[in-house]
């Protein structure tokens, strides 16, 4: 048991550095931006519930990576997607929690996805550094005509708590999350296999939180989100190759905000709850 535990630990560090050494080529569309606000709620019982609401834009005028249906979602909209989520986190103990979650998309062109999930979390340490790992399992739902699928999810993040005095704290945190995509739909027998990256998207992202007596948390991060694909050829007007088939790293970098405020039936609890501040994304 402590064997598999470890390697499930381990499982999203290789496989950024074994994706990282891979030959492949790469695109990288320019910044989109979030924009976010989180409450949570502490409950005497060391149980949580949160309600998120993030905001999304891309700042690409010729290729939106948000789908937008026309040149107004593309490019003049103020925002292009919006997520809503809530959830419930039970608090096993000082290094375990578990829960789950229900996120919507709420996209362009009126589409929506629905995610349900469970996840797993653990905290430890590495001397004075907090070593979170979390394992989430979701269910997508599309109200198009889009197969459902699923995908899991493993993340890991190191941070470490500065007191900068007795009221306000600095917490910066570096975190990889590697995400792996299953199609619900049911295809022949006798179709052929599609073929698939062992990765399907990876966010490795750095935050800077500053908190206010354990309640308020400002929190602006950078992300670079890499998506796996298999890229068809596509060539251009004078049949020169633009996009070679093959492997292919579509990269997008983020900048972003959010605000997080937690609330505690138990204002004493607070310090009990290492592991606890919201559900990461």
């Amino acid at each position: 048991m402590v064997i598999l535990f470890r390697r499930w630990l381990l499982t999203p560090l290789c496989i950024l550095v074994a994706t990282a050494a891979q030959a492949q080529s790469k695109a990288t569309f320019p910044w989109t931006a979030y924009a976010g606000a989180q409450l949570n709620y502490l409950t005497a019982a060391h149980h949580a519930a949160l309600l998120r609401v993030r905001a999304e834009r891309s700042f690409d005028r010729t290729y939106n990576g948000l789908l937008g249906a026309d040149e107004a979602t593309r490019a003049g909209g103020a925002f292009q997607r919006l997520i809503v989520q809530g959830g419930f986190e039970w608090l096993l103990n000082e290094r375990w929690t578990g829960g789950v979650i229900e996120k919507i998309n709420f996209d362009p062109a009126a589409t929506r996805t629905f995610q349900t999930g469970a996840f797993l979390r653990h905290c430890g340490h590495i001397g004075a550094v907090q070593f979170r790992k979390r394992a989430l399992v979701e269910h997508l739902a599309r109200n198009q005509q889009q197969p459902d699928g699923a995908q899991i999810r493993l993340r890991v993040d190191f941070d470490r708590d500065f007191r900068l005095n007795p009221t306000l704290m600095l917490r910066p945190r570096l975190s990889y999350d590697a995400q792996f995509y299953f199609s619900l739909e049911k295809t022949p027998a006798d179709a052929p296999t599609p073929e698939q990256r062992t990765v399907d998207r990876g966010l490795l992202r750095l935050e800077m939180a500053l908190i206010q007596q354990e309640h308020l948390a400002l929190v602006p991060f950078v992300q670079k989100q890499i998506d796996y694909v298999i890229a068809i050829e596509q060539r251009d007007g004078q049949n020169n190759i633009t996009v070679p088939a093959g492997s292919r790293n579509l990269r997008t970098p983020i900048v972003g905000l959010e605000v997080r405020y937690t609330l505690s039936a138990d204002p004493a609890a607070q310090h009990t709850l290492p592991t606890y501040e919201g559900f990461q994304d």
